[in-house]
């Protein structure tokens, strides 16, 4: 099923014709949307102005630094974006950034980094059963309960830590965090490019991404179509609890403290690394390259205003313009839209009463096949 006329049209045209170039594997052939090209403009001139003056952006050094910003910032914002697909999203993950190292410090101490980094890991799975369980067996909208537990999971890493910061010495656990390739490609990032790779099977080619689509798509519909999306809420606040845990330790190492403050707004900043990448909030489709490009992008902006001696109170304000702009883009065709599944509704692509909330469905969507329902918007790169 194909979610716009683009790609109608594409499909008619036969192998080797304007759109379908001979000789290059599809899986070779990158096709950039155009209400998503707004993160490649951005990026472009970013690089393109900070080229012009702050020439030691492109130091080894420093790119270093913000690829390891756009790691720490894209592996949690990878599980937001599943998040978002799926028509929920998660402000507890500012918490579960300074409590899980801090919790892996404490049951496991300096000793076996590997055991440090995956109690870490598990630490932010149970919190994420925690959210999970709250938004499905408590019926509470995932704002609403994430925004409590951002409240006692905060609390949680205060009490556990005294309101101190828990020191690192552990090798690994300092590498990981600081460690490079080539003394240019952080460790970090390289596991975030593992992250968005296994996320991106989830999303593609499971069977559990295709609930997390349909969810997104239609609430409704992927209930009457036999989806246990107790499951899949529950599954996919694991996912993110997971991925934030292990943004977590790597922070964690590359400050070389635990403290459960050390990331104040990090929420904020999946959310809008999301949004900007061209995820649409409605639900049902979203892109992981676009939340990396978006976190690169962030990284370089606040890199670049240190190293131009800018106050450091203007780097949330270059994020909010950025964000503006990139869906102002949108709007002008230029870049990702914040609402473009209304246009497919319009245009007849999509069946869903535009007077329902995104989630609730409609009389016709209650009939749905399970086919139908299950066939959701795809993540498209």
């Amino acid at each position: 099923m194909y979610d716009k006329p683009a790609d109608i049209a594409e499909a008619a045209q036969p192998e080797g014709g304007p759109n379908r170039p001979h000789g290059i594997p599809s899986w070779l052939r990158l096709r950039i949307r155009h209400d998503r090209s707004g993160v490649w403009i951005l990026n472009g001139v970013i690089l393109l102005f900070l080229a012009c003056t702050a020439p030691n952006f492109f130091a080894e050094g420093n790119l270093e630094a913000v690829l390891n910003d756009t790691a720490i910032l894209g592996i949690g914002a990878a599980g937001m974006t599943i998040l978002i697909i799926a028509g929920a999203f998660d402000l507890s993950v500012t918490a579960i950034m300074g409590l899980a190292p801090i919790v892996a410090l404490t049951v496991a101490g300096n000793g076996d980094g590997g055991m440090i980094v995956l109690v870490s890991v598990l630490t932010g799975a149970a919190l994420g059963i925690v959210n999970g369980l709250i938004v499905t067996l408590g019926r509470v909208a995932p704002f609403v309960a994430t925004l409590g537990t951002l409240f006692v999971f905060g609390s949680l890493g205060a009490i556990i830590s005294k309101g101190n910061a828990l020191t690192v010495t552990n090798a690994f656990v300092l590498q990981l965090g600081n460690g490079a390739v080539l003394d240019v490609i952080p460790y970090s990032f390289l596991i975030m490019l593992v992250v968005c790779g296994l996320c991106y099977i989830l999303l593609r080619r499971l069977h559990f991404g295709r609930w997390v689509r349909a969810a997104g798509s239609n609430l409704r519909a992927a209930h009457v179509s036999g989806i246990d999306l107790r499951l899949v809420y529950i599954g996919i606040f694991v996912v993110s609890g997971a991925l934030t845990g292990l943004a977590g330790i790597i922070l964690t190492g590359y400050l070389a403290s635990a403290v459960a403050t050390q990331s104040p707004n990090y929420n904020l900043d999946a959310i809008a690394a999301v949004v900007v990448g061209g995820t649409s909030l409605a639900g049902g489709e979203g892109t992981l390259l676009g939340t990396v490009l978006a976190s690169w992008l962030f990284a370089a902006v606040n890199n670049g205003l240190v190293l131009l001696r800018v106050n450091s109170y203007w780097q949330y304000l270059a994020t909010g313009v950025i964000l503006v702009l990139a869906l102002s883009l949108g709007l002008l065709g230029l870049g990702g839209t914040l609402w473009r599944r209304s246009g497919l509704r319009a245009s007849g692509l999509v069946a869903r009463d535009q007077s329902q909330p995104p989630g609730t469905g409609s009389a016709s969507a209650s009939s749905a096949s399970p086919s139908s329902a299950s066939t959701a918007a795809p993540v498209e790169e």
